[in-house]
């Protein structure tokens, strides 16, 4: 049987990859400028996740990890530029 795969599943799961993604290069990266950019670009289209998913409240909570993730990765640039 086909069980087709909704926008909002979709845009949880990316919002989660982009999230952990976006959180690991910021630890790794040498370069606040880069993590603070990627940061944000992560947060703008958590965001945008978050807005698609908001009708169901599975979909949300990835998208809401996500967001938190990408809050995160920025946050740790504007540390790393203030500090290091």
């Amino acid at each position: 049987m086909h069980h087709p795969t909704s926008l909002p599943k979709i845009a949880g799961f990316a919002s989660i990859f982009i999230g952990v993604v976006t959180a690991a290069f910021s630890f790794i990266s040498k370069s606040s400028e880069a993590a603070i950019y990627i940061g944000a670009a992560g947060v703008m289209l958590c965001v945008a996740s978050v807005i698609i998913a908001r009708k169901n409240i599975d979909e949300l909570q990835m998208a809401i990890a996500g967001l938190f993730l990408s809050i995160v990765a920025t946050g740790i640039g504007i540390w790393q530029m203030y500090n290091l």
